[in-house]
């Protein structure tokens, strides 16, 4: 009966540890990837830049480009700037362009331009709103006039 009793248990004992052995080695797998595991993350904390807009300065040269419009629009102290905020995507996916300013008697219109880096071979982007600023030199200063956004 001792005999039974101890091979019994070793037998337990061993099945645990193999069941636990299997365990281990499936849960790495599902973590050490490979091309077909799945794709996950951590959670997001926060804006970038302590809840600060990411600065950024036009990149001539995207493809692709199209009107983005902005949040807000605050004029420099001086009058011959502006800073626009607005709501674009992760590069190289979505990159400033250029900056359109038209100036009027009443108004100054301006224009974000936006698009893709055409050097970023074949790239996945999350889809994920990412606040940005851009700082736009006057040639003029803005006096009264209001400032328009162009691709509203």
């Amino acid at each position: 009966m001792l005999r039974t009793s101890t091979t019994r248990v070793l037998m337990f004992t061993a099945a645990g540890v193999l069941v636990v052995v299997a365990m281990g080695a499936a849960f790495a797998v599902s973590i050490g990837g490979g091309p077909d595991a799945p794709v996950s993350s951590g959670p997001i904390t926060g804006p970038p830049n302590d809840g600060e807009p990411l600065l950024v300065e036009p990149r001539p040269g995207m493809v692709d480009v199209y009107p983005r419009p902005f949040a807000s629009a605050a004029p420099g102290r001086d009058g011959v700037d502006v800073t626009i905020d607005f709501w674009s995507g992760i590069e190289p996916c979505t990159v400033l362009d250029h900056v359109d300013v038209r100036y009027g008697s009443r108004a100054v219109t301006i224009t974000l331009y936006e698009g893709h880096d055409p050097n970023a071979d074949d790239v996945a982007c999350i889809d994920i709103a990412v606040g940005k600023r851009v700082i736009v030199p006057l040639d003029e200063p803005l006096g009264d006039r209001r400032i328009v956004d162009g691709a509203a």
